[in-house]
């Protein structure tokens, strides 16, 4: 009786042995995928404009990763210009966005869009290749970053945005040479803008008269701060009691107002294109203001893909437009490179007041 009991407990116990072995037959073996599957957009080249602000202009989407068990997988886009994509800081200057976990597509609005474009400093109104990267990536339960490796597909596109106009807070310029005059007019042309918020503003002026009287406001109206005339041509006041400020032109003036110093400058340019082309002549592309547009212009500049140029104020380079390291337009910054060949209009629009100067080659 009890052989027959063990062999009954070995019977079981055999049992209990193969069962594990099948159960153990069953975990997930871990799959580790190169690539993330089927990634794509539905617009490769997209002309970004203030007409489709609030229009899905490119959606991008993709399948899902084979792990090879079930998990919580959370994905990031990344945007790029192809030059930062290789060597050793690669990607350094991206522009990330985290989509929610498990979602398989992403549609942006032409607002949306244009913000991540003009966050990466691509040139305004000019077609510019950029690198899309999805990277996948799988949590542990406890939503902690796991140990199994990211995995990436990548897409190129073509991408044409527009300028932003960043709000700063702003100087509205009030003068008798305004139509209507001695009216704040929140304009391209009439504005002062502080990029730093801390009292230092800073636009460009057209000043069509011999005698230019005006005042420097804080608001588009009379009801707040209007900054006049402070006792001699370089200050100003805040009193109520103040006049007006003066500059006798004409001239198209950068002007610098320091409200706490109670400072104003003034300095008169004439505008031009010189580089490679002219052999960086001061005078040989003068370019033409346009008091409708309050922008310069310069028509038939012939360029060459990889040549340089640079905009200039004055005849001993005092004054001057390139690029930062960013690619945005700066004062003395470094030399614009042409992007293809051919003859240009090209425009400088210093008319937003700081912080959202630009230009265009077309």
């Amino acid at each position: 009786m009890q052989i027959r009991k063990l062999g009954i407990l070995l019977i079981i116990g055999l049992a209990c042995i193969v069962y594990g072995c099948k159960k153990d037959d069953t975990n997930a073996v871990l799959n580790a995928p190169e690539t993330v599957s089927g990634f794509t957009t539905t617009a490769p080249t997209v002309v970004l404009s203030g007409a489709n602000d609030s229009v899905a202009v490119t959606d991008f989407k993709w399948q899902a990763p084979g792990y090879g068990f079930s998990a919580a997988t959370s994905y990031t886009l990344i945007f790029d210009t192809p030059s930062d994509t290789s060597g050793t800081n690669a990607w350094a200057n991206a522009i990330k966005m985290t989509i929610p976990a498990n979602s398989l597509e992403k549609s942006f609005l032409g607002m949306d869009f244009n913000k991540i474009m003009n966050q990466l400093g691509l040139p305004f109104d000019v077609a510019s290749p950029i690198i899309v990267r999805l990277k996948s990536d799988i949590n542990q339960s406890t939503g902690a970053a796991s140990t199994i490796p990211s995995i990436y597909s990548d897409l190129s596109m073509t991408v044409t945005p527009y300028q932003v106009i960043l709000i700063y807070p702003k100087l509205y310029v009030a003068g008798d040479f305004l139509v209507p005059n001695w009216t704040q007019l929140d304009q391209s042309g009439w504005i002062l803008a502080s990029v730093k918020s801390d009292g230092f503003y800073e636009g460009y002026v057209n000043f069509p008269n011999a005698g230019n009287n005006f005042k420097l406001c804080t608001l588009p109206s009379w009801n707040g701060i209007n900054y006049g005339w402070g006792g001699s041509g370089t200050t100003i006041s805040g009193s109520g009691s103040a006049g007006n400020c003066y500059f006798g032109g004409p001239g198209y003036c950068k002007v610098a107002a320091d409200v706490n110093a109670m400072t104003i400058s003034y300095t008169p340019t004439n505008w031009a294109v010189a580089g490679d082309f002219n052999s960086w002549s001061v005078s040989a592309n003068p370019m033409t203001f346009s008091t409708v547009t309050n922008q310069w212009t310069a028509t038939n500049i012939s360029l060459t893909a990889g040549s340089t140029f640079k905009f200039v104020g004055d005849p001993g380079w005092a004054s001057s437009f390139g690029l930062d390291a960013k690619g945005n337009l700066a004062f003395g910054g470094g030399n614009i490179i042409a992007a293809k060949s051919g003859v240009f209009t090209v425009t400088l629009d210093l008319s937003t007041g700081a912080g959202n100067y630009s230009y265009s080659v077309k």
